[in-house]
């Protein structure tokens, strides 16, 4: 019995090797050169600003601003938003960086961090200035539906 036990178990073995073997192997086409890829292989360019502005107007719509605080709304709206062309031309600056030597790499990117900061530094003051003017029901929406995440793509988890 124990025999027959060890071949099963080595016939299953093998089996599932050769079948993963299989699945994982690249079709014999996508090696040749020059050959195009079909349209649904082309990488798909990233968005990361997709959707901000939905998702201001849905937590501007669940906090059911009053006239009075329409123009804290604004000003706070204008200042979280961010320059993304501005941000976009710099990340490609930042690639052509590769030849540089690593000293003046690294001042680059001390100083791209250090301009980073202060635009986060800038939004959280406008944001505290336009918090102060919330009632504390609105404060509490607010907190719920504002997630800020990196480069400025917030409201993600936002829920209703």
């Amino acid at each position: 019995m124990k025999h027959t036990t060890r071949i099963a178990l080595l016939t299953f073995a093998i089996s599932s090797l050769t079948v993963g073997r299989n699945v994982l192997a690249e079709p014999l086409d996508a090696a040749v050169p020059g050959k195009p890829k079909p349209v649904n292989e082309q990488p798909k360019k990233c968005d990361r600003w997709e959707g901000e502005e939905k998702r201001l107007e849905t937590l501007k719509s669940d906090l059911k601003l009053k006239p009075d605080q329409e123009a804290a709304w604004t000003e706070w709206a204008g200042k979280i938003k961010g320059d993304h062309a501005s941000w976009e031309e710099k990340h490609k600056n930042e690639q052509s960086w590769s030849g540089l030597p690593v000293p003046d790499r690294m001042e680059k990117m001390l100083a791209f961090s250090k301009e980073h900061i202060a635009r986060q530094e800038a939004r959280l003051a406008a944001t505290k200035t336009f918090y102060a003017t919330l009632t504390p029901e609105q404060r509490l929406i607010f907190d719920k539906g504002f997630n800020f995440e990196h480069h400025g793509y917030f409201g993600k988890g936002m829920k209703k």
